[in-house]
């Protein structure tokens, strides 16, 4: 396949963490960074082929739902920030999964609806997809289908990764439909290596690529879909599938940092927490949150402990809450008054530590893209937590969201109370960086409320390191209720015992751990873009061969 010569299949099976080497890429032509080194180079072979970074995107996201599987696809949700050189306009397009007309909260709270048709909201990410490409691509259908349709035909190797996320959730899938294409005869996941095809989703494919993506909503594939969920009483119906085709676009939410200005995705998703930690580290002295001593470790935790209690306390969840309360909490007098409040340990941050808390093992996906003529995009996808729903429609071969378990069904007061066509929340953060008005970065993230912590500590580290570095670099977490803190065991000696002095009930995470994210960067320097990949996952960055 043309576009899988960048890359040895054996060689991205050996690769070692630590090597910058593996996991990072510069170019003068532009760069595509994705969870999968196949995704990323089927969005570099569209800029080879004169598409843009939005057409990269695209492509690389379709073949993310079938080489990355257990973290997006179809059945998903899409939230995409993209900045438009030709006209300088920066716009969130927003493909969120929406409540289905026929989820009623007391049948809903009946129902099982952490896996199982019973748990699908309406998929969006077709209909987000086919936006960008209808009204910011140059390439068509065909063109950036192909990758995802061969990749499905063809196969290819399953990695270790996802041999064990097939193990970790073996229980959930051999209940389910989508046990018969992650696990063999015996339910058990197949062994790193296997050639994984996947002839039913190609053909789901390719009659998007003949009939167009409408198709998904309004036709053939839109049909099987209701069938499917009439037939195990799932709740998306036909009048769901047929005003989910439009997608809608909005400004994104905007802040600051050091000399950068920020643009994010605001509620329903994550990016005002992202902004108010920004906000406040802004206001201290970079050696204040230097995190390659004990001292600033602890800082950073605790910045991140108030702006995670600040959402929860605040309730910002919705869009009504922008600028509104929100706007408090941004204000520059008041983000460095927390920060302040955050320099050092205190009596009132001796929180009694609480009972140990579950980390979940963190999903979505995530494609950051930046093409020669300054078109940039950071793309987040999902399908809710590993493997969604953990159902297909067998005759169409994706895996369906579990995003209906983002809603709550008891309280009427809630910003998530479950009403029809209301858009699941989200901690997405999809973010581009601009200086001097020129974008040089975007970045995002997965792991759900580990999204905004662990863009935040990259961008902190990229004050001083390189864009490698500040990705491979330990990362850390706090709970809102700033009880428990984990931790990669890669932090300076010492850092432990500062997060214990502020209160934290430390736990901690193997080094490179899967559960506090995978995050995609591009960066922009001159002439020269610089990616990584996210070594945490199978991440991979590259850009177009250079011209001779």
């Amino acid at each position: 396949m043309f576009f899988r010569e960048r890359f040895d299949d054996q060689e991205m099976q050996r690769r070692s963490p630590a090597s910058a080497g593996d996991w990072s890429a510069s170019s003068t032509r532009g760069m595509v960074a994705t969870a999968h080194y196949l995704a990323t180079s089927a969005g570099v072979a569209m800029l080879e082929r004169g598409g843009n970074a939005l057409d990269a995107a695209v492509a690389a996201a379709f073949a993310l739902g079938v080489c990355e599987p257990a973290g997006s696809g179809m059945g998903g949700m899409a939230v995409l920030l993209a900045h438009h050189a030709a006209t300088g306009r920066t716009s969130l397009i927003d493909g969120a999964c929406r409540a289905p007309m026929a989820a009623h909260p007391l049948e809903v709270a009946r129902s099982k609806r952490y896996r199982g048709h019973r748990a699908v909201a309406v998929p969006r990410s077709v209909a987000a997809l086919s936006h960008v490409l209808a009204r910011y691509g140059r390439l068509g259908r065909r063109e950036v289908l192909e990758p995802a349709i061969a990749l499905a035909e063809d196969g290819f190797p399953t990695t270790a990764l996802q041999h064990a996320l097939a193990q970790r959730y073996r229980g959930s899938l051999r209940q389910r439909s989508a046990g018969a294409l992650f696990l063999d005869g015996d339910h058990r996941p197949w062994p790193p290596g296997t050639l994984l095809r996947q002839p039913t989703l190609a053909r789901t494919l390719r009659r998007l690529e003949a009939d167009g993506f409408e198709d998904f909503y309004h036709g053939a594939i839109a049909r099987e879909i209701v069938a499917d969920m009439e037939r195990h009483q799932g709740f998306v119906g036909a009048a769901d599938l047929d005003t989910a085709f439009e997608v809608s676009e909005s400004e994104p939410i905007w802040g600051s940092f050091d000399d950068s200005q920020v643009a994010t995705a605001g509620p329903p998703g994550g990016g005002l927490t992202l902004l108010q930690m920004l906000h406040m580290a802004s206001s201290l002295a970079w050696e204040d949150l230097d995190l390659e001593h004990p001292a600033g470790v602890g800082r950073v935790a605790a910045l991140v402990a108030r702006a995670r209690a600040d959402r929860v306390r605040q309730r910002l969840r919705t869009g009504a809450d922008v600028p509104g309360r929100a706007a408090d909490l941004l204000d520059p007098a008041n983000a460095a008054q927390a920060a302040r409040e955050c320099l050092e340990p205190g009596d009132e941050r001796r929180d009694r530590p609480g009972p140990p808390a579950a980390l979940g093992p963190g999903e979505t996906t995530h494609v950051s893209a930046m093409d020669g003529e300054g078109n940039v995009v950071s793309l987040t996808l999902s399908i809710e937590r590993s493997f969604g729903a953990a159902v297909v429609t067998p005759e169409l071969g994706f895996v369906y969201n579990g995003y209906l378990r983002a809603f709550k069904v008891r309280n009427r007061s809630h910003p998530h109370y479950l009403r029809p066509g209301a858009p699941a929340r989200s901690n997405a953060a999809p973010t581009i960086l601009f200086r001097n008005g020129r974008p040089w970065a975007a970045v995002g993230s997965t792991g759900s409320e580990r999204i905004c912590s662990g863009i935040f500590q990259v961008l902190l580290r990229l004050r001083r390191s390189e864009p490698f570095d500040a990705v491979h670099g330990p990362r850390l977490h706090a709970t809102p209720e700033r009880h428990v803190l984990w931790e990669e065991e890669r932090f300076p000696r010492g850092s432990r015992e500062a997060l214990l002095d502020r209160g934290f009930s430390v736990e901690s995470l193997a080094p490179y751990s899967f559960q506090l994210g995978g995050l995609q960067l591009v960066t922009r320097g001159g002439a020269t873009f610089t990616g990584v990949g996210e070594p945490r996952r199978d991440g991979a960055a590259t850009g177009p061969r250079e011209r001779e």
